[in-house]
């Protein structure tokens, strides 16, 4: 049996604590790979993991600062 260490990798997500939910969501407008998703227009939206290109342009262009970084491990 081998000993492996478990990889974290850093992600981005909205905080949904600190998100307005505006009308026109600044950080989905710069997204590059179009990664923000949001389903009801009162909510705020989340970063789908598979279209974000990790360039962080998203971070400052949200005034209010609810992207933000979290540590994924792997596991659900």
């Amino acid at each position: 049996m081998t000993g492996g260490t478990a990889r974290t990798t850093l992600m981005l997500k909205v905080d949904d604590s600190v998100c307005h939910a505006c009308g026109r969501c600044l950080a989905g407008e710069a997204c590059r790979g179009n990664a923000f998703v949001r389903f009801d227009r009162g909510e705020a939206p989340f970063i789908d993991t598979s279209k974000c290109w990790g360039c962080m342009i998203c971070v400052p262009a949200c005034p209010f600062g609810a992207v933000v970084q979290h540590a994924y491990d792997g596991v659900a």
